[in-house]
């Protein structure tokens, strides 16, 4: 089957899932489950959209990961005759579905998951677009599947096409620009393109560093760690002697208040060709010019009708909604988006991430001492040190730092219940191909473990008595997997 033929497939299966949810909420709330990311915030902004502009009455949970026994419990309690479920797997939301007899569900994944469910129950719609042979890991992500039925009540609803750009967040929040100049591919693209005819997005080739719009240039500089740029890369002091001995900045601006994007093209320009210079200079025969502007520069995604500049560039909202979430404050970043001139709930967002910075640098400083690496793996046990959020925003980190020395990262910390969280990440070298056949087989050979995930990346739940178990079979499944 062609690639036209399963989008056209999908497609005509979500218009198909926008006749149930059509139906829903009519005469009761519609309660959305939705994951903390910025994939799940992404897609609860789009769907809370839709259900406004739809009239339907909502009550939005945000959770971190859903662990049946208890995501059962709550919804038993509720006894919901509309259920929505966004970016939280699919075989789990599918269980509980079937266990609740007079609701209506619609899940909306793109994850991993064990069986097509194209034909379902009239209850029960599933949206997962690995069901039609699309690779929800690098070609659509739930914030975008979410869009996509969105899209299907444009005739009803002005202007849905503004809600592109949260779409776009979800798939770099998700590390999904994995095309040429680390831009997105696929569905991605569809959906970039209908946001940009819209005249709410552009896409540009610019410097490619993280928090363009959130910290001024010297920051920016000091704290990119995409290339290490010698005596700037890590010190406030360097990075700044380096703008101003360069000219870039000069010694009356006001240095909190430059930016990135103040730079005139040829400033910017000229800063590119002096990083790629002090980076030869430094490492002769390591890298190339053209290794170098690989690393530098990307596509760069803007939100052309957005006034606050942290939450003008694609990137940087992804990384403010992760904060967010990681921070267990979902609802914040969901109240900053809806509200675009709360100017008190951005200057808490920014102090948020601020804090999570502070965390996660605090962690990154002990990981030489605290990591154990047992043959492919390179785990780290943080217990209760931080919260179990943000295993995952430590595990893709390291997976850079333990590039050449080990295949998956596994960050583990306390979770609730005696059980333990454990995110995990394939390293950007790995020789393994997909972590999901390795975790499949320890879900099948142990009890009481839940979880599920991408190619590169999956988490989980184990209990603390079962944690050493886990680990040595882990280990055992992905040695054979090499």
């Amino acid at each position: 089957m062609s690639s036209a033929d399963r989008i056209s497939r999908f497609l005509e299966h979500i218009r198909k899932c926008a006749r149930l949810l059509n139906i829903m909420g009519s005469d009761d709330p519609i309660y959305v489950f939705s994951h903390i990311d910025a994939d799940g915030i992404s897609s609860a902004a789009i769907m809370l959209e839709l259900l406004l502009n739809l009239n339907r009455p909502l009550i939005l949970r945000f959770a971190h990961q859903l662990i049946p026994s208890i995501v059962s419990e709550i919804i038993c309690d509720i006894k919901p005759m509309y259920l929505v479920f966004l970016d939280l797997g699919t075989d789990i939301p599918l269980k509980i579905a079937k266990n609740l007899k007079t609701s209506r569900v619609l899940i909306i994944d793109h994850h991993i998951s064990s069986a097509k469910r194209i034909n379902h129950d009239v209850d029960i719609c599933v949206v997962n677009p690995r069901d039609f042979g699309i690779e929800g890991g690098i070609e659509i992500s739930s914030s975008g599947v979410t869009y996509l039925l969105a899209r299907m009540f444009s005739q009803k609803i002005e202007n849905i096409e503004k809600m592109a750009t949260m779409a776009v967040v979800g798939a770099v929040g998700d590390a999904q620009d994995v095309g040429v100049h680390r831009s997105i591919v696929g569905l991605n693209r569809v959906i970039l393109d209908d946001g940009k005819k819209a005249g709410y997005i552009d896409h540009i080739h610019d410097i490619l560093m993280y928090g363009r719009g959130i910290k001024p240039l010297y920051r920016l500089l000091a704290e990119t760690y995409i290339i290490n740029v010698p005596g700037v890369t890590g010190s406030y002091d360097g990075a700044l002697d380096f703008l101003r001995r360069t000219g870039i900045i000069k010694s009356e601006d006001d240095i909190e208040n430059v930016y990135l994007d103040d730079l005139t093209e040829r400033k910017k320009d000229f800063l590119r060709k002096k990083l790629i210079e002090i980076i030869m200079t430094q490492y002769p025969g390591r890298y190339t010019i053209e290794d170098i502007e690989s690393l530098l520069m990307g596509e760069i995604y803007v939100f052309l009708k957005e006034k606050r500049r942290p939450f003008r560039y694609a990137r940087d909202l992804a990384m403010l909604l992760n904060a967010c979430g990681k921070m267990r404050n979902s609802d914040l970043a969901m109240r900053a988006i809806l509200n675009p001139e709360d100017r008190k709930a951005l200057g808490e967002i920014l102090n948020m991430y601020d804090r999570y910075r502070a965390i996660i640098s605090n962690v990154l400083r002990q990981v030489d001492d605290k990591v154990e690496i047992i043959k492919n793996i390179a785990i780290l046990n943080l217990g209760d040190m931080i919260n179990e959020e943000i295993t995952g925003t430590l595990a893709s980190i390291l997976s850079t730092y333990f590039n050449s020395k080990c295949d998956i990262v596994m960050v583990i910390a306390k979770s609730i219940d005696n059980n333990m969280k454990i995110s995990l990440r394939k390293t950007i070298g790995s020789k393994i191909r997909s972590i999901m056949p390795i975790l499949s087989k320890c879900l099948e050979s142990m009890k009481d473990i839940s979880g599920g995930g991408h190619e590169s990346a999956a988490g989980l739940y184990v209990r603390e008595d079962l944690l050493p178990t886990f680990i040595e079979k882990f280990a055992e499944y992905a040695g054979v997997q090499q």
